[in-house]
């Protein structure tokens, strides 16, 4: 009997403990934090780098000291703004693509960073203004998975050449173009396949074979 009311209590206290002042306290930090990276976001696509935090501040409807708060200047704002974009885009590309042949596994992922840019067309726009972003989602982040992929496509005979640094820059290249056509418009499956299928040939697929996986990446197929 003293166990189960010893359980229970301690339930009691558990609850007690998730609706506290200080638990609400966090959940409305966190809450202000993604507005005011929400209204950033939003600024910068309207005006590029050209504001300030209290610009900011004026468009999420919080007082100057509220932003202070939380980022002590505009770097810091854009520098925690190109982090939570990166992982946002991050999440959508390279995550659960168990695809063990490196070309269907290229295939898909870049599939899923061009679904992810027509989908969050702002939030490129933005990136496409920020060096830093646009380096650490378009550049930076497609080299995590491009590296390994073509290492093991080549490897394997399925890539014909070597992944060095020009092979990365004329893939991560074109994803930055493809991207910037996207965000203008150009957001149709058909164009996305497309460039996912001159890829594949210029990493050495042949073209009726890279025109099957680049059409069942974008369709999201196995």
């Amino acid at each position: 009997m003293g166990a189960t009311r010893q359980g229970a209590r301690s339930a009691e206290d558990a609850v007690g403990l998730e609706d506290s002042p200080a638990t609400r306290g966090h959940k409305k930090k966190a809450r202000t934090r993604r507005l005011l990276l929400d209204t950033a976001l939003e600024v910068l696509a309207e005006r590029g780098e050209g504001f300030s935090l209290l610009d900011v501040a004026g468009r999420a409807g919080v007082s100057h000291g509220t932003v202070y708060n939380y980022f002590a200047d505009r770097d810091e704002l854009i520098e925690a703004l190109v982090a939570d974009l990166v992982e946002g885009f991050a999440a959508q590309a390279a995550i659960d693509v168990a695809e063990p042949d490196p070309a269907a596994r290229f295939a898909a992922i870049t599939a899923r960073l061009l679904a992810g840019t027509a989908a969050r067309p702002e939030a490129v726009r933005v990136a496409l203004r920020l060096e830093a972003a646009q380096r650490a989602i378009l550049i930076d982040g497609p080299r995590a998975y491009l590296r390994q992929d073509l290492e093991d496509g080549h490897a394997t005979g399925r890539f014909r050449d070597p992944p060095d640094e020009a092979v990365l820059d004329v893939i991560a290249g074109a994803l930055l173009l493809a991207a910037r056509r996207i965000v203008d418009g150009e957001a149709t499956p058909a164009y996305r396949e497309g460039v996912i299928r001159r890829l594949l040939q210029t990493l050495g697929l042949p073209a009726d074979e890279a025109a099957t996986l680049a059409a069942r990446a974008v369709a999201g197929e196995p």
